[in-house]
């Protein structure tokens, strides 16, 4: 299922582009990291193609078993398992995606938070046992999260969570590894790509036609329903929405994007769409309006020359000047 709802709206290849055009055209979906990734690829050759999404999928498997919460032996688990104690040595790609989520985290006052780990097993935990956690509890899991006492240190390579069970999760990060992807796409001489995260989608280049790639947005609550057809290139889109993972509990929604001042599920806005050049910042940042609300939102959204979607509770919908809505 397609988590974000975003619903590719392209053709490949026309009858007449298959047959005149200089490049083959190749498509793969697997499943990594618990999600549908899917690759698709312009290449001289079918052979390019194929060996292009090959390195990409490599590439998307390498970076899951560093930040995978899910894998004993991945980095961000040895962080997480070190806190309050020792130091940790990682990878240089740790380090950044660290820096790419403080800086985030910065930009919007902490809204984001990259060790809000702690709060999401709280809620996952007491809304399986078919409860919600109390105040107390919730109270008590706030006081770890803060992305400032996270510790990074370059020149050793090495990264400290200065409290005791603190857990960073990397849930709002997954632009950083499409931008990876796209980065091993171009050393391979690929130029015109899609590569869906999910829902989470790089459109490198253009299409066969020579026209940008085309992405409608569904409405959140109405699957039948385009919200707007965005045309991108060189771009990464990102959608977060109170629909993708949520519980019904004594008739009240509760998803996991949760609201540091609260402590709980943010409430006000249902789908934020947010566009930019950069996925590592675009990802995380997706998060900020969706806490905040259009207003706010979309002036912290705009200091990453970003673009946005919002709709509200109440159906409004909100966008900045580089979207046209119908």
């Amino acid at each position: 299922m397609n988590r974000y709802r975003i619903v590719i709206l392209i053709v490949l290849l026309a009858a007449c582009a298959e047959s005149c055009s200089k490049h083959r055209t190749v498509q793969r979906t697997e499943t990594i990291m618990g999600t549908r990734i899917s690759m698709t690829v312009a290449a001289a050759s079918a052979e390019e193609g194929e060996a292009a999404i090959e390195a990409g999928m490599a590439e998307v498997r390498r970076l899951d078993a560093m930040m995978s919460l899910y894998r004993d032996d991945s980095e961000i688990a040895r962080v997480n398992r070190a806190a309050g104690m020792h130091s940790v040595t990682v990878s240089p790609e740790m380090i950044e995606v660290v820096e790419s989520a403080a800086t985030v985290s910065s930009l919007s006052g902490g809204v984001f938070d990259v060790t809000i780990g702690p709060l999401v097993v709280l809620w996952q935990m007491r809304l399986k046992e078919g409860t919600v956690p109390s105040d107390e509890e919730i109270a008590r899991v706030r006081a770890l999260v803060n992305y400032r006492n996270i510790v990074v240190d370059r020149k050793a390579s090495t990264l400290f969570l200065k409290k005791r069970g603190m857990i960073m999760d990397f849930g709002g990060m997954k632009g950083y590894i499409a931008d990876r992807v796209v980065d091993v796409l171009r050393k391979r001489g690929i130029r015109n790509a899609l590569v869906a995260l999910a829902g989470d989608i790089w459109a490198l280049g253009h299409r066969e036609d020579g026209g940008p790639w085309r992405i409608g947005v569904q409405h959140p609550r109405d699957k039948d329903k385009t919200l707007a057809v965005l045309e991108l290139s060189d771009r990464y889109v990102c959608t977060s929405g109170d629909y993708e993972r949520f519980t019904i509990r004594e008739n009240k929604r509760y998803h996991h994007i949760i609201d540091l001042r609260t402590g709980r599920p943010s409430r006000g806005t249902i789908s934020v769409t947010l566009i930019g050049d950069k996925g590592a910042f675009i990802d995380p940042l997706a998060k900020v309006p969706f806490i905040l609300g259009a207003a706010e939102g979309m002036s912290i959204v705009k200091r990453f020359g970003a673009e946005a979607l919002i709709v509200d509770e109440e159906g409004k919908v909100s966008a900045t000047a580089g979207i046209t809505l119908p």
